[in-house]
């Protein structure tokens, strides 16, 4: 319904501005408290003038109360407020893609790409059975309780993977980029045709089963052996050998338009081929249209992982296959129309039927169409406008054709009058016609997860104009087709308003006062005249009386007009020492002789003008208008406030942060300064921790460099390790419990590290030199040496050191040796230290250069690493499984220990996370905010335990990046490290606090009862 905007006829103002209304309020407020002496309230009464020179200043409150919310939170440059929890409609109601539409739409609005398509199917069926479509089939072993690769009757169906087909654009240059063939104009050939209008068409692999090396050398025409032409039945063959390379290049070549003077023979074919400078040409533009193919594609694959969600991932992302068809029919169309201009609508309708475009809209577009702004920004952030989710839908992948849809659409052009002889036929990727699908007149099926696409060049359209046959021009039906192309799209819109800005306001004076005493009669002398010269002395101490009496009344009207200033500030996520504003009352006349010359002024002044409501000492502050408790509670109820707003609440986490002092029998309330600075930071990043909140970390980070005009796509390793790419579950739940650093990083932490040197005795080249040895240990908080220790096997030693390298220590040269059937680490180079030195003095300065490396500051332990089990699933056979407890499986939930499963590991030891209290507020809340669909295991591990997880994660992020990156070069590596992982995961588990069993009779003040699943039993108390 439209809203109209109105004028009341009886306007009423609020009560704040009605002088009346407070006027007779104030009466009613006098005769109910001094009626018994105050009889006379007239308006010569002197009350009654003070009553009505408050009133009318009340009045002035109540209308800069009323000023515009804008105008208020406008500073001095006319900019918004710093510290305000105002998002924009684009930042707070846009979302990282949920659901297959919004990732559909994230792909659609990258250049380059005209539609895609998300196959989700965890399976597919094959003779009756049901396949799993992850990379390698897995099966349930119930007999031997554990997953194989064998195949049985027991399938794992993993879920949350994705196959991505893509639909690219047509280009201006190359045409069709989903396919390799390259459609080029006639040569010349001796003048020959010169005059004639014929293309070729070759039809070359496509980006993805393209050989680039190839193409990339046969670009140099010096590099081309020979170019053998074989006639066929639709054209030739042709046979590309190159220079320096073994392998042949074949592709079929067929003429899409024929010259006048007749057909082409196969000797002048041979002899155009036969031009290298023409094929380089050929090879040059198919190059440059196959790498841009590429480049597309990979710019979808880095949005895709940067948009991933939780226990989600893509198996691959690729460009559709086509299956290509080509169109036969009569056009009968009026006399006066144009043939060009029918023909290029002809096949634009048929285009856009095969593939139907995508149309962007603007923002206001869709405000003029009354759609909802919810609704608008409902879905991920969109560079190009805005996608209508129904039109989406429209657009899936066809199944099959229809002669009745597309003569349907053919008959709405302008001048045309019937369609006869209509057909269909499909051709393969090599040109050929697929005879099982040749002249099909009512119905064409198209292949699963194939999409149709028009073969111009083959298809053949007659018009006639009564009944006398017309050929139209090849050249301008292909630009007429360009033009309607550029007419029509609303493809990728561009420098439009596509956000709802924060309304910008004008900086109104708030502050600024009029005292109240000047508008009393000047009869009282308070007024800016004040007294006249020849006032006696007690006229003046009247006066003064006077004064004194209304600056009550001054000083809190003034304090109420700078609370109103500084009201933004209470709302704000700016750090406050104060919540309630006051004004030193300096310039009103004749104030100084209320004030006690010198100290109560001074005093006044310097608490109003330094405020601190923060300091633990009472200041004068404090005592006039702001206690330090009073200030904690009015900024936490205010932050309250503004976190409601959001719907959240920290009540819990409060709550739960209750301390109990057993030495002292008290409770010991978390700081302010702790709860307070963790509600600020949700309330800061609050649009990226709620839209984010299912948003997976990106294993796969790219950084892009152009070369020749192209995107190049690169591995970003400093995107992997002591980085902020972590999920959004990770940073909302570390904003919502208070638990500051959320990064990826090292939690464990090395506490020693012990260097011993001693002098010996060796001997070299018979002489004997005195030379001194160090060796050093690394001790970690549990107090386990990690080096300086015998290992059983040399493949012990061997990954300490590997582990040592991971932690960030720099290894040159190092050997393993034997002695005695136990096995040692020695180092050759350990920094820029060796371990033999000829002085004592160069040993200590490689010990101090080590120390250097492991003294240092360890990282604030609190944070958590989220391993999603998905990620760890097999690529190939090599890979090993996770555990599971199948139970003849009997637990469907237990089959599958890969689908929407995460791990959550955090350290047990720093500040409260060994509080039980709080692990089980933490192990709620996280359940609690993670998506619905995903099973949590979450551990608190010890510090020993927790570096041994940590160092094999580091490397599995690693390698899972650069396999992403180069499968064939890192296959290895990953394998290693993701079966290395699954390893540690297996053997993972909580540290809880010591328990102690008791007698019946005895008291357990004091001590920790054994609680089951909370608690690790002690010894026996007798």
């Amino acid at each position: 319904m439209e809203e109209r905007t109105t004028i009341s006829k009886n306007r009423r103002l609020s009560q704040a501005m009605d002088y009346e209304f407070l006027r007779k309020e104030g009466l009613r407020h006098i005769e109910s408290l001094s009626s018994d002496l105050w009889t006379d309230y007239n308006v010569h009464d002197p009350g009654i003038t003070i009553l009505e020179a408050l009133c009318y200043a009340i009045t002035e409150l109540g209308y800069r109360c009323g000023f515009d919310m804008k105008d208020l939170l406008t500073d001095e440059n006319g900019d918004l407020v710093s510290g305000q929890t105002f998002f924009t409609a684009k930042q707070i109601l846009t979302v990282n893609p949920l659901t297959i539409n919004d990732y559909r739409k994230l792909l659609v609005d990258l250049i380059g790409i005209q539609n895609a398509w998300f196959i989700a199917d965890d399976f597919i069926t094959v003779d009756g059975k049901n396949i799993p479509v992850n990379e390698i089939p897995i099966y349930a072993d119930c007999e031997n309780d554990q997953l194989t690769f064998v195949p049985n009757q027991q399938p794992i169906f993993i879920s949350g993977l994705y196959n991505v087909l893509l639909s690219l654009d047509t280009d201006d240059r190359f045409g069709d980029l989903n396919d390799g063939d390259i459609v080029i104009g006639n040569p010349e050939l001796a003048g020959k045709y010169v005059e004639s209008e014929f293309y070729f068409s070759i039809e070359l692999e496509a980006w993805k089963n393209a050989d680039f090396e190839f193409a990339k050398t046969a670009t140099d025409e010096t590099k081309i052996q020979s170019a053998t032409l074989t006639p066929k039945a639709n054209g030739w063959s042709c046979e590309v050998t190159l220079t320096g390379i073994t392998n042949s290049k074949k592709f079929g070549v067929t003429i899409s338009k024929q010259p006048d003077s007749g057909k082409l023979n196969d000797a002048d074919a041979q002899l155009i081929f036969g031009n290298k400078q023409w094929l380089a040409a050929i090879f040059k533009e198919y190059f440059g249209k196959i790498r841009l193919a590429e480049s597309i594609v990979k710019s979808a694959i880095k949005t895709l992982h940067e948009h991933r969600n939780l226990c989600e991932d893509f198996i691959k992302v690729t460009t559709a296959d086509t299956d290509q068809i080509a169109f036969c029919f009569d056009v009968d169309v009026q006399p006066n129309a144009d043939i060009e201009k029918v023909e290029a609508e002809i096949f634009y309708q048929i285009e856009n039927y095969l593939n139907p475009p995508i149309q962007f809209y603007s923002l206001k577009e869709l405000l003029d169409k009354k759609v909802p702004v919810d609704e608008i920004f409902n879905g991920p952030v969109l560079q190009h406008g805005f996608i209508d989710t129904d039109q989406l839908e429209t657009t899936n992948l066809k199944k099959e054709l229809h002669a009745s849809d597309i003569i349907n659409l053919l008959m709405d052009i302008e001048g045309v009058i019937a369609i006869r002889n209509f057909q269909m036929t499909k051709y393969k990727e090599d040109g050929e016609v697929d005879s099982a699908f040749k002249s099909l007149k009512w119905c064409m099926p198209i292949k699963p997860l194939h999409k149709p696409a028009l073969r111009a060049d083959k298809s053949k359209i007659l018009l006639f104009k009564d009944e006398f046959p017309f050929i139209a021009r090849y050249n301008e039906v292909k630009d007429t087709i360009l033009l309607l192309h550029a007419i029509r799209s609303r493809n990728k819109l561009s420098g439009l308003q596509a956000d709802l800005p924060i309304p910008k306001g004008t900086k109104r004076d708030t502050t600024s006062f009029w005292p109240v005493q000047y508008d009393l009669p000047q009869v009282y002398g308070v007024g800016e005249a004040g007294l006249p010269a020849e006032a006696t002395p007690e006229r003046r101490a009247q006066q003064k009386q006077l004064k004194a009496y209304l600056m009550f009344y001054e000083q809190q009207l003034a304090d109420f007009f700078n609370q109103l200033t500084n009201a933004h500030g209470l709302f704000s996520t700016n750090k406050l020492t104060q919540t309630y504003y006051a004004q030193f009352l300096s310039d009103i006349k004749d104030i100084e002789t209320v004030y006690r010359p010198n100290v109560t002024s001074a005093i006044l002044k310097d608490a109003i003008t330094n405020p601190d409501s923060t300091k633990a000492e009472k200041n004068e502050w404090q005592k006039l208008y702001e206690p330090k408790d009073l200030f904690e509670d009015r900024r936490e109820r205010f932050l309250d406030h503004l976190l409601a707003r959001f719907a959240e609440s920290f009540n819990d986490y409060a709550l739960v942060m209750y301390r109990i002092n057993y030495e002292d029998q008290t409770e010991e309330k978390i700081a302010f300064e702790e709860v307070s600075a963790a509600k600020m930071q949700t309330l800061k990043q609050y649009d990226d921790i709620s839209s984010n909140r299912g948003k997976a970390y990106n294993y796969f980070p790219q950084t892009t460099q152009v070369v020749d005009n192209i995107t190049q796509y690169l591995l970003d390793t400093t995107k992997l390790w002591d980085t902020d790419n972590v999920s959004g579950l990770e940073k909302r739940i570390c904003a919502l419990t208070g638990i500051k650093d959320f990064t990826r990083r090292f939690l464990y932490c090395i506490k020693q590290v012990e260097v011993i040197c001693t002098e010996k005795e060796v001997i070299e080249s018979g002489n004997k030199i005195l030379k001194c040895f160090h060796s050093f240990s690394i001790t970690t908080l549990n107090g386990i040496n990690l080096i300086s220790k015998d290992y059983e096997n040399k493949a012990d030693a061997e990954a300490a050191v590997v582990d040592l390298i991971n932690t960030g220590v720099t290894i040159a040269n190092y050997s393993v040796v034997n002695e005695g059937g136990k096995f040692k680490i020695k180092f050759k180079d350990v920094l820029s230290g060796s371990n033999e030195f000829a002085t004592e003095n160069a040993a200590n300065e490689a010990i101090q250069e080590i120390t250097k490396e492991f003294e240092g500051d360890c990282n604030d332990p609190e944070g958590l690493n989220l391993i999603e089990h998905l990620l760890l699933r097999p690529r190939t056979s090599a890979f090993n499984l996770m555990q599971v407890c199948l139970h003849d499986c009997d637990c469907p939930c237990e089959v599958d220990p890969y689908t929407f499963r995460a791990s959550v590991v955090l350290p047990y030891w720093p500040a409260h996370f060994d509080n039980m209290a709080f692990r089980k507020y933490f192990e709620n809340k996280i359940r609690e905010e993670a998506t619905a669909h995903i099973m949590l295991k979450i551990c608190w591990l010890n510090n020993e335990l927790m570096r041994e997880f940590e160092v094999r994660y580091k490397r599995w992020i690693e390698m899972l990046a650069a396999y992403s990156f180069d499968q064939k070069a890192n296959e290895s590596d990953f394998i290693d490290a993701n079966n290395k992982m699954i390893e540690i995961l297996n053997s993972l588990h909580s540290e809880y606090p010591l328990a102690t069993l008791h007698n019946c009779d005895e008291s357990k003040e004091g001590s920790n009862t054994v609680v089951l699943n909370k608690t690790v039993l002690g010894t026996f108390k007798s």
